[in-house]
Parts: structure tokens; sequence; C-alpha cells
């Protein structure tokens, strides 16, 4: 599994900013309030960043295998995929938190709900980020480390 770009990371934000900005203004009279809804994510980063420190350790302690003692593989990929996922959610979160944010300060004197607004979409923009590291941190743990054939010196590599 190879890790996921910067720049899809940076396109997902841009994409998700511009467009919770742009359909603010078109949907706020009929948007629900956005309340707590973030404390979801910071919930899944707590989770991705529980299951790094867990595989970190047992990487470490060579307690990667088959047996029932041992942290099984395939758990370690699945863990890879969760925190890309978490990576590309935490991107989209932030972009999202971003364009709100962008939109209630703009308009924090000619709008009454962009005073009661702004603390929650600030909230999602930082609980994004959040997510956004810690998917990334869970990604970084469970890489692979390269194969010994692949870096030794001297030995014709196939073609």
């Amino acid at each position: 599994m190879t890790r996921i770009p910067a720049s899809t990371l940076v396109l997902v934000a841009l994409v998700a900013a511009v467009a919770a900005f742009a359909l603010t203004g078109s949907f706020l009279g009929s948007m629900p309030p956005i309340g707590f809804a973030w404390v979801s994510l910071v919930v899944v980063a707590v989770i991705d960043v529980i299951l790094a420190v867990r595989i970190r350790s047992a990487i470490s302690d060579g307690s990667v295998g088959q047996d029932r003692s041992q942290m099984h593989p395939v758990a370690i990929a699945r863990s890879a995929a969760l925190g890309q996922a978490s990576a590309v959610l935490g991107a989209a979160m932030s972009g999202v938190g971003a364009g709100l944010t962008l939109f209630f300060l703009l308009r924090l004197g000619e709008l009454a709900v962009a005073r009661a607004e702004l603390p929650a979409a600030i909230a999602v923009l930082v609980s994004g980020a959040v997510l956004l590291g810690a998917g990334l941190f869970l990604e970084w743990v469970c890489q692979t480390p390269p194969d010994d054939d692949d870096e030794v010196p001297g030995l014709a590599q196939p073609t």
C-alpha cells in the first residue's frame, strides 16, 4: 500500500473549503446548526492514535505474526487503510471548517447566526486537522520497511 500523497490531501481540503463557503451562502437558512458534530472527529482521532501506539509497540517488540498472542499483519494493513481514510476525512473536514469559518468571519456584523456558529466552525476546522494528523501518524506507523534485497549495494537488480 502506498502512502497518500500530500497533494491529494491539499486538493481535498481546498475543494471542501470552496464548496462549504459557496454552499453556506445558498443554504444558510435551511442548514441545521453545527453543534457538537465535530466531537466524532476527535473520537476517531483518539482511536487512530491508540491504534498507532499499539501497533508501534507490537512492531518494536517483534510481536507481529500469526500467533494468537501476536498482532496479525492483516490487522496492521487494515489499520493503515483506516489511517488513510482518516487522513482524507480530516482533510475534507478541515476544508469544510475553513470554508465555514471564513464565511462566518466575513459576515460577523451582518448575520446574527455568524456569531453563534463561528465557534463551532472553528472547532470543525481544528478537529479536522487533528484527525488529519492522527490518520497520517497511523499510516506512517503501519508502513512496511523496505526489503533487505532491495537495498543491497553491488547486486544487480532484475529488470
